[in-house]
């Protein structure tokens, strides 16, 4: 019996180090920047806030999703903001007409499954903005209801209980779900909607402290209004978040605020007084701002001490732009900062110019993972799920498979709780990854 206590000890030991060697792909702060492992990565981002307005709950396509990704890691984005349900008329978050959060649908959950998988499978970090001003925005289906959220102590709870932390627990191994954006532009809600400031701040805080007991996922607070309530230097209204223990900071930039608080591609943090933390600018026009192109707004931003910039748009949802507009900014920093943006990860294996397995997902894992790999010229190929003791449990083989992007489904039945090894093989290459199979 002591016998078999010790061996569960050592499993569970090796699981929680297989984990973190996983999870070594996670973005972490450190000082005023961000990192991964121990190399620093620089937000070479956008915004792709969403296909169809509400995409999550109902009209979430998931070949263009896909396809968007895949662009986005082709021009070497790292990073994308998105809004996950963009002013709550789709359903997705259970909201009572006393403005209590009783959860969330099944299709909500199912479209970001979806998403979250390829997110990890494409490389590419995600930042979630969980609601919008736009929730009470007069004339919108629900909101009173969003309105009645805000202004109870007890209602601001439920969203916490019962929307925020289980989004976090639901996709906190997935190493890509980087950060939490509380919400898209939340002082309008007090500026324009009538709510006083004090419940929003009070929302904002419940979430922080709420993903940060269940999570390492970041949070931040993304304002519309520039810099005026990080700071009360240069023109701002004083730092909102001084009692919010957010991980980094997140300015929006638009040419119309330039009058007030001046551009930040010219100034650094330092200049703001925001500089006990990462600062990044989480919008500004793809097309360019404050009379920069987009090449000199990404150069100025990375030489002023920003550690990101995330244009607004990916996809060209309005005037200011696309992922095109954006290219020669996020070309330069790609070109001249390569390690910053594609950070070297704990892959094993030879040849990997030749394909590419990645993370499976989820994992841990249950009864079931998926297991994605990309070929980039037709081979041969062998897919082996292994025990640590080199016993083999499954081979997917294929004949001449084509190129680009494949997976294959693993079932865990009839196995035990720990470390799994799954190897690819194609031509003269070869490379494995680790999972973690939790009963």
């Amino acid at each position: 019996m002591e016998n078999m206590k010790r061996i569960k000890c050592l499993c569970i030991v090796c699981i929680l180090l297989v984990t973190a060697n996983i999870f070594g792909q996670r973005i972490s702060v450190s000082g005023t920047e961000f990192r991964v492992n121990d190399n620093r990565i620089w937000l070479n981002g956008t915004n792709t806030p969403w296909d169809n307005w509400n995409d999550f709950g109902g009209d979430f396509d998931y070949n263009w999703w896909n396809n968007e990704f895949q662009q986005l890691q082709e021009l070497h984005i790292n990073c994308t903001r998105i809004w996950i349900t963009c002013n709550g008329d789709n359903h997705g978050i259970i909201i009572n007409n006393d403005g209590s959060i009783s959860g969330v649908t099944a299709t909500f959950w199912s479209d970001v499954d979806r998403l979250m998988e390829i997110a990890q499978s494409k490389q590419i970090y995600l930042m979630i903005a969980l609601i919008s001003f736009d929730h009470t925005k007069p004339g919108n289906t629900n909101a009173d209801k969003w309105i009645n959220m805000y202004n109870s102590a007890t209602n601001r709870q439920t969203f916490v209980d019962n929307y925020a932390v289980p989004f976090v627990n639901r996709y906190k191994n997935n190493p890509y779900f980087f950060a939490i954006d509380v919400g898209n532009e939340l002082e309008w809600v007090w500026e324009n909607h009538g709510v006083n400031s004090s419940n929003v701040i009070d929302l904002i805080t419940r979430v922080v402290d709420g993903v940060h007991a269940n999570s390492d996922v970041l949070v931040c607070q993304g304002w519309g209004a520039g810099i005026k309530y990080n700071t009360s230097a240069h023109g701002g209204s004083g730092n909102y978040l001084v009692n919010v223990n957010v991980d980094f900071y997140n300015i929006h930039y638009y040419d119309w605020q330039n009058q007030w608080f001046g551009n930040p591609f010219d100034r650094s943090p330092e200049y703001y007084r925001m500089n006990t933390k990462p600062c990044i600018i989480g919008e500004t026009p793809a097309r360019g701002a404050a009379g920069y192109t987009s090449r000199q707004c990404y150069q100025k931003a990375f030489e002023n001490g920003w550690q990101g910039l995330m244009v607004w748009t990916s996809n060209g949802v309005d005037g200011n732009g696309d992922k095109m507009d954006s290219k020669p900014g996020t070309d330069w920093i790609y070109t001249n900062y390569p390690d910053l943006v594609k950070v070297k990860t704990q892959e094993t294996g030879t040849n990997l110019d030749e394909f590419q397995l990645f993370q499976n997902f989820p994992n841990p894992f249950n009864t079931d993972t998926i297991i994605k790999y990309t070929l980039k010229s037709r081979s041969d190929t062998r897919l082996t799920v292994y025990d640590l003791s080199g016993r083999k449990l499954k081979t997917f083989s294929f004949k001449d498979q084509d190129a680009g992007e494949n997976s294959v489904r693993f079932q865990s039945a009839g196995l035990a709780s720990g470390i799994y090894i799954c190897k690819l093989v194609a031509g003269s290459g070869e490379q494995s990854r680790k999972m973690v199979l939790l009963r």
